[in-house]
């Protein structure tokens, strides 16, 4: 996700301290004696490289504190801090300052089902159901799920329920509502067909770990794991934190509240370098840190097999090669220069991360920061990695990037270009593909008005590939597999030292025949998001509010679902096989094709709702209008569902008060949140701003005055 934060915010001491004061040297005493020593590297010029990188990223704005560790198969080698904790009081994290670290959350849940799995109390090849008889949902193929599908991603899940995942207060069931909204959903491909990044899938880890040792997983990662490896700085968010123990996150300069994530399993561990470093070294000691022991070197190895070999995958991408848990076993930037290393990285809101370890090397990072994907983790990474292996004599010299140089302009065969002509989608992007009169490709994005302006245009070149003049090293190609045609996307990555392919867009086949006249009438409609906690955080940051359903002429029998927010994302369904439900059509290996659901048109007091995933959606055009002048009761329901009203601002202001809602938002006409509160409070609409929307929170079975003045 991106970040608005700039250093126009910091002041000019700050820049100076970004420099490189501000980097706090937490080497251990280990450390220090080593250093000693000649024959072994002290890491000096890995440790620069970290604090360049680290000075890079906070000048951009792209974080405002970061975090770096290097071990070593015997000691953690150094770990430093850059920036600020706090941005006020210019306080610099420390030792113990913890971090979220997202999706990196999925090794201490691999971990644990390993671990249960040497004590012969649960089989990663047994079927789900056995450990959660519970289970359920409405594709019948659920039931050859296995637990090893879970921490490979080919259990064949949509994706990842939202709704309530990231709050602002501790919230509790989030793994229970997962499995909820799975009763509800069907699946994107069978069981094991192919490995799509999946969180709900871990979310059920934490369900299974209750299951199987009757313990909370949190308290179970804490006993097994956090406790024994004495990472006493790390913790899940089941409780508000002390103030000052974690990296607070800005957007646009401001301070935002502690970050609690549902899905802990999946995403919900804050910790720091210092801790993180003794859980990497597991990974480089055959499973031990010392005397303690974690985890069998063949657990290890286990979880370091590709998943990905064998199964649907139209261009193999080494950055997405899946192990047990691991985003890669062959992580791609390493294996460029010829060593063998496993990655995890995560992103939450806040903050983002990222682990790689070089087991045949004994060399592991661990990278950390706030603001989420707004600096890439993955490449600092790298950085620091390669670096060190430079520094050993592991690898040459540090990698220089690839010229950037295309292949030459070559002829097009005949038919190539009318081949890959089409519309092609991922999980939140649409994009159409012509063939110019030369021969060249021009794309197109798919936007609120139509299609637009996309990449440059791509000429035919001696390898085969399509690429800009503008980005010689970022070429595409279409490959066929069975009835379905992906576009694959070729790329420079890392430090620019290698090129990754992934499956990026499958093309679109449209049935060519006409809406049904159910889902005609749909068409260009909008709903609004009900049952959504008031301290969702991806409600507040991304306005995730309205639903809308639209036709494009490219598109024939299909329909396109935008969702609001700050970056709008398209979804193309399928409603050709029912009035009631428009289903997801997309099979993307890796990354691609994440986060899909069908929409079901459901009843709700007479009108149609729309449910995707388990997020409930309400019609926009029956929003009751609020009167001018006038005082109005709001009733919540007994389903707890937020309510929406209309207010009109015409050729005077409008001053709204309002009391008795838990919370409330009130909204411009294009969904952008203007004013928001809790319980009483007032706010006012300036002349002229048209139709406003205002949303009402509360408990079940309460009510809310709202008075127009």
């Amino acid at each position: 996700m991106s970040n608005d934060f700039s250093t126009n915010a910091v002041s000019r001491r700050t820049l100076m301290q970004l420099a490189g004061v501000s980097g706090l040297g937490l080497a251990s005493p280990v450390l220090l004696a080593a250093c000693a020593h000649t024959s072994t590297p002290n890491y000096e010029a890995a440790r620069q490289e970290a604090q360049t990188a680290a000075q890079e990223v906070l000048r951009l704005g792209s974080a405002t504190a970061l975090g770096f560790a290097l071990v070593s198969a015997e000691r953690m080698v150094w770990a430093d801090s850059y920036g600020y904790a706090d941005l006020p009081t210019q306080q610099a994290p420390s030792a113990t300052t913890m971090f979220g670290i997202g999706s990196t959350s999925k090794m201490f849940a691999t971990v644990a089902v390993m671990q249960l799995v040497e004590q012969g109390r649960v089989e990663l090849d047994a079927p789900l159901l056995r450990y959660l008889p519970t289970f359920r949902m409405l594709d019948a193929r659920y039931t050859a799920i296995t637990v090893r599908m879970l921490l490979n991603h080919s259990s064949g899940f949509p994706g990842t329920i939202y709704r309530s995942i990231f709050t602002t207060r501790p919230a509790s069931g989030y793994a229970e509502q997962v499995l909820a909204a799975l009763a509800q959903e069907r699946l994107k491909a069978a069981p094991g067909y192919m490995s799509v990044y999946c969180n709900d899938g871990f979310t059920l880890i934490e369900l299974l770990v209750r299951e199987v040792t009757g313990k909370r997983y949190a308290d179970y990662v804490q006993s097994a794991i956090l406790d024994p490896l004495g990472m006493q700085h790390s913790a899940f968010t089941g409780a508000p934190f002390a103030p000052g123990s974690y990296a607070t996150a800005y957007r646009a300069g401001v301070a935002q509240p502690q970050e609690f994530v549902g899905a802990q399993a999946s995403g919900g561990l804050y910790t720091n370098p210092t801790d993180m470093a003794a859980f990497a070294r597991i990974f480089l000691n055959g499973g031990a840190l010392g005397s303690t022991r974690i985890l069998s070197a063949a657990s290890l190895q286990t979880m370091a097999v590709d998943q990905t070999l064998g199964t649907f995958n139209p261009a193999k991408s080494m950055a997405w090669s899946y192990g047990l848990g691991w985003d890669s076993v062959h992580e791609a930037g390493l294996q460029a220069v010829g060593v063998q290393a496993w990655t995890k990285g995560g992103d939450s809101n806040f903050y983002g991360a990222e682990l790689i370890v070089a087991p045949d090397d004994g060399l592991a990072v661990m990278v950390m920061g706030t603001q989420g994907a707004g600096f890439n983790h993955n490449v600092l990474a790298q950085r620091v990695l390669l670096r060190a292996l430079a520094e050993k004599g592991r690898i040459a010299a540090f990698p220089a990037p690839l010229p950037p140089l295309a292949s030459p302009v070559a002829t097009v065969p005949a038919g190539i270009s009318e081949a890959v002509e089409g519309v092609y989608a991922t999980y939140a992007s649409v994009a159409q593909v012509r063939k110019d009169s030369d021969g060249s490709l021009i794309t197109l994005r798919l936007g609120p008005d139509g299609f637009g302006p996309g990449i440059a245009p791509l000429r035919y070149r001696s390898d085969g590939w399509f690429t800009a003049d503008s980005t010689p090293l970022s070429s595409y190609r279409a490959v066929r597999e069975g009835t379905r045609q992906y576009l694959v996307q070729r790329a420079a990555a890392g430090v620019g030292h290698y090129l990754e392919q992934q499956a990026y867009m499958e093309r679109v086949q449209a049935p060519g025949t006409p809406l049904s006249a159910a889902w005609g009438k749909r068409v260009g409609s909008s709903w609004l998001l009900v049952n959504e906690s008031p301290d969702s955080h991806v409600d507040q940051i991304l306005g995730t509010r309205r639903f809308s359903l639209v036709a494009i002429p490219e598109l024939p029998g299909l329909v396109i679902a935008w969702q609001s927010g700050d970056t709008p994302a398209p979804i193309v369904l399928d409603p050709t096989a029912s009035d009631t439900t428009a289903r997801m059509m997309l099979v993307i290996p890796a990354m691609n094709g994440r986060d899909l659901n069908d929409l079901d048109v459901v009843n709700q007091g007479g009108e149609e709702w729309l449910r995707w995933g388990d997020s409930l959606h309400r019609p926009q055009a029956t929003v009751p209008l609020l009167h001018a002048n006038a005082s109005s009761t709001v009733s919540i329901g007994a389903e707890g569902f937020a309510e929406w009203r209309s207010v009109q601002a015409g050729a005077a202001p409008v001053q709204i008060t309002l009391s008795g809602a838990s919370a409330w938002r009130l909204y411009d006409p294009d969904f952008h949140c203007i004013a928001s509160g809790t319980a009483s409070g007032q706010t006012s609409l300036p002349a002229g701003a048209g139709l406003a929307y205002l949303l009402l929170f509360g408990a079940a079975n309460t009510s809310a005055t709202v008075t127009l003045g």
